[in-house]
């Protein structure tokens, strides 16, 4: 069925590219959640480029409808936003921290401590993409084992994806350049074998990674500044990021959901809005 469905897409798209001859897909809708379609789509070339929202289910839809209504009235280029707008019972967006709480943070992620992260406005979409997250380091299956079974619910065979820096994506997978559609976890990418052992928390069966990728600061400064510290100071190259949430719960929102839903799954420290919290 996987097969199917990829080869039907990328035939049909090849075929619209090849009468339009536009260089860039613009794709929504809940087929856009479809990893290895995204994946064979970025392979096969067709585009030089790929877009695709956070907000890849079904309400990419209606954005994408409104943003092309807006670029069809005005012609003016459609401003890009953050995926972070999700801003229910939260008043502001902006929050604080300071770098002894990325050293500490880091002491802790080194002791192999599960962090949840709380800070500023909610992501759009289904990924915990480093403001709604649970991080931790990405050395031990034991350690995904204990994130993904235990404490979250999930099925067995359920991956659990890194989030990294563009450079540490490029080391790891050997390509040269990436899609900016990476930055939601929306490809996956073959891990060279020299990586496979040590990052074994995020290995799939296969030998992929569902990577995010951040590639600047100002995508999600908080989640860059600790990544780079990690990679700087003591050579870890990624985290572990997985949405902060049980399975079939919500993602949390506010602090408080933050607090609670941290109680039900056993995680002692949390950030909340760039401080730390031990529960």
């Amino acid at each position: 069925m996987q097969f199917e469905f990829t080869t039907k897409i990328v035939n049909k798209l090849k075929e619209i590219q090849n009468k339009n001859k536009f260089d860039y897909l613009y794709y929504s809708g809940g087929c856009a959640l479809n990893i290895r379609t995204n994946t064979a789509l970025s392979e096969s070339n067709i585009f030089k480029n790929i877009f695709i929202p956070p907000c890849c289910d079904d309400t990419g839809l209606s954005i994408g409808a409104a943003a092309f209504f807006e670029w069809h009235k005005n012609r003016n280029p459609i401003k890009v936003h953050s995926p972070f707008l999700n801003n229910y019972k939260i008043e502001h967006n902006e929050f604080s921290y300071s770098k002894k709480t990325i050293i500490e943070l880091s002491k802790l992620l080194l002791q192999n401590k599960i962090i949840g992260i709380c800070n500023g406005f909610g992501e759009v979409g289904p990924r915990g993409l480093g403001n709604r997250s649970i991080i931790a380091l990405p050395f031990s299956k034991e350690l995904k084992n204990k994130i993904s079974m235990r404490m979250k619910g999930r099925e067995w065979y359920r991956p659990l994806a890194p989030i990294m820096l563009e450079k540490n994506a490029k080391a790891i997978t050997g390509l040269k350049k990436i899609s900016v559609a990476a930055k939601y976890m929306l490809y996956e990418f073959k891990i060279l074998n020299s990586y496979q052992q040590k990052l074994e928390g995020i290995i799939h069966i296969n030998g992929t990674a569902r990577i995010q990728i951040l590639f600047d600061a100002k995508e999600s400064p908080f989640m860059y500044d600790l990544l780079s510290y990690l990679d700087k100071k003591h050579s870890v190259p990624c985290l572990i990021n997985t949405s902060f949430n049980k399975c079939n719960e919500p993602i949390v929102q506010t602090s408080e959901d933050a607090i609670k839903s941290a109680n039900d799954l056993g995680i002692e420290y949390l950030i909340i809005n760039g401080k730390i919290k031990r529960l």
